[in-house]
């Protein structure tokens, strides 16, 4: 019987990625009173978090209407409700393995709607920059409003800056970088005449093609005022979600914009679904902010929850209606 070696590779990436999210968990909740955390747990108002939720579909609706901006520059024309559901699919698949609902999401697409996979990879990709910029420029004002906060947190988890310093000080970071280097000159030079450059050459000539084609797209205006509600979505996604507990209700936007900054940090950890590295920003922001530990644990444990099992509810939905999506039929 031979073993597919691609599989057992997906597998134990997964296996690992969750074994690291819930490690981070189970430290920082190993000492936690359970009956305590489930007694301040009950006592928040549940509904304010569900309502909650409305927003956080309103976003990922409207991500995968700009990425049918992006699409549609470069003249395909697929089925609106097919990107839509892509973009929340993309978020059911991310939980069975970090970062694969992006492949998916192209993948699908391209499937189903005879696009080229390189045409949607491109798009998503640029759709993709374009929420990089945008966090960082949310990270980028948090700080600003609220810098006291920032030097705090480095102060209170100095692994940060220890890590950071390790990495930089270790002689391995400029052996690989150097390896690198010296493979993509050989590449260019002595191997540039293989099948396999010639295809990277021709890529890479697409893609810029295929890039002028989206820098004079007439629709810059609507992907400016589709991200800014899309990120207005998500911050109010989490922040509505203060008002259901009573240590946080009073903390104020800034607060919540501050502890959202945070989050972004860390989703951006190949973890499922932010399982672990999330929990973490949260509680040690919240704690920053003057909250007692457990009712910070209490706050990211309910609304980690609740949040994913709705995007796993909906993105399922995504999935499942793929297929679904009334396509005109080619001749």
């Amino acid at each position: 019987m031979k073993v597919n070696m691609d599989s057992v590779k997906s597998l134990l990436k997964t296996f690992l990625s969750l074994s690291l999210g819930l490690l981070i968990i189970w430290a920082m909740y190993r000492n936690t009173d359970m009956g305590e955390l489930w007694h301040i747990i009950k006592s928040a108002n549940v509904g304010v978090i569900l309502a909650s939720l409305i927003f956080g579909l309103i976003g990922n609706t409207l991500r995968g209407l700009r990425w049918e901006l992006f699409v549609n520059s470069l003249g395909y024309h697929p089925p609106r409700a097919s990107i839509v559901y892509a973009t929340l699919g993309n978020y059911a698949v991310n939980f069975v393995l970090p970062r694969a609902g992006d492949i998916w999401r192209c993948g699908v697409v391209s499937r189903y709607d005879s696009i080229p996979f390189s045409k949607t990879l491109e798009t998503f990709l640029v759709d993709k920059m374009v929420d990089i910029v945008a966090g960082l420029l949310v990270i980028f004002v948090s700080v600003l409003l609220y810098i006291d906060f920032f030097a705090s947190y480095l102060r209170d988890n100095p692994q940060f800056t220890v890590g950071l310093t390790n990495m930089f000080s270790s002689v391995w970071i400029y052996v690989i970088l150097a390896v690198v280097v010296l493979v993509i000159g050989l590449m260019c030079t002595l191997f540039r005449k293989t099948p396999f450059m010639e295809k990277i050459y021709k890529f890479f000539s697409t893609l810029k093609y295929d890039l002028k084609l989206i820098s004079k797209m007439k629709e810059k205006k609507q992907i400016i005022i589709y991200t800014i509600l899309v990120w207005l979505c998500f911050y109010l996604y989490f922040y509505i979600c203060f008002y259901a507990f009573a240590f946080t209700k009073d903390l104020g936007p800034l607060a919540g914009l501050i502890v959202f900054a945070m989050t972004n940090i860390g989703i951006s950890v190949p973890v499922q679904g932010g399982i672990g590295p999330w929990h973490f920003v949260v509680i040690s922001s919240l704690l920053i902010l003057g909250v007692a530990e457990k009712e910070a644990l209490a706050f990211a444990g309910a609304v980690f929850t609740i949040q994913s099992v709705w995007q796993i509810l909906y993105g399922l939905f995504g999935v499942i209606a793929m297929p679904h999506v009334k396509r005109e039929q080619k001749l």
